[in-house]
């Protein structure tokens, strides 16, 4: 007789406000080195179940820093996991000093594209974005499982994937490299309705959000893209209306009873 297996299938919690992958540029060259790594860490099911973590947005909160992901996961107990992917920074100074030696790389990275022959002109310093093996970084997670990277840390995995295929600067802050942003001017500006039509003659409204592409993460679970450029042609409509009074931007829901 067959003894029974002791212990009973345990399953994730479900979660409410979860980050969610939103597919980017999912034929970006760098998604694909970074997804190529993690599968050539031979993990198994565990690669699996840690994709479906991501997709069912386990993930309840994720930050980039220089040399750290750090993440929380939910997973079956009551309380999140606390997660860390850690990996040394580059040499900053150095890495941006070859990005601006050639303009066209800063141009590209300032777009959100990753040039590939950044990357090469990093390995022939003994410099690389990716890591190669598993020893160069290092995995964390306060779950009970004795194998790194857990579920919980390939969810993480995955759901940065994403992100960066949407935006390559991520991959380059957790590298260490901060591209600098212009502060922005915060001086009040009165314009004329004429100069403010001005500003977007198109009558397609929805290409602006178009132009924005996906978000990094996003908690709901309607596309947002969507939503934002139906809340941006009615927008559009309102304000292309001359009006002596203030517009009513409300949604026909939120309309009192007649």
């Amino acid at each position: 007789m067959s003894k029974k297996h002791p212990y009973a299938p345990r399953f994730a919690r479900s979660v409410r406000g979860g980050l969610r992958p939103q597919g980017g540029n999912r034929d970006a060259w760098w998604r694909k080195r970074w997804i190529t790594w993690l599968e050539e860490l031979q993990l198994g099911a565990r690669l699996g179940r840690g994709r479906n973590y991501a997709q069912t947005g386990q993930v309840l909160r994720m930050e980039v820093m220089p040399g750290a992901i750090t993440a929380e996961v939910q997973g079956a107990e009551s309380h999140p996991y606390h997660l860390a992917v850690e990996m040394p920074p580059l040499d900053a100074e150095k890495a941006w000093d070859l990005l601006c030696d050639t303009p066209i790389y800063a141009a590209q990275v300032a777009a959100r594209v990753l040039p590939f022959a950044f990357q090469e002109r990093l390995q022939q310093h003994g410099m690389s974005l990716f890591p190669t093996t598993r020893n160069d970084v290092v995995f964390k997670c306060s779950c009970k499982d004795w194998t790194r990277p857990c579920k919980h840390l390939i969810a993480v995995l995955c759901l940065f994937a994403d992100a960066i295929a949407s935006d390559p600067l991520l991959l380059l802050r957790f590298r260490g490299i901060i591209f600098p942003e212009e502060a922005p001017d915060l001086t009040p500006q009165t314009l004329p309705p004429e100069a403010i039509m001005k500003l977007h003659p198109c009558p397609d409204a929805a290409t602006v959000p178009r132009r924005l592409g996906n978000l990094p993460y996003w908690r709901g679970t309607d596309d947002f893209r969507k939503t934002l450029e139906a809340a941006y042609h009615r927008a559009h409509q309102r304000a292309a209306t001359a009006l002596e009074r203030p517009a009513d931007l409300r949604f026909a829901d939120d309309m009192p009873p007649e």
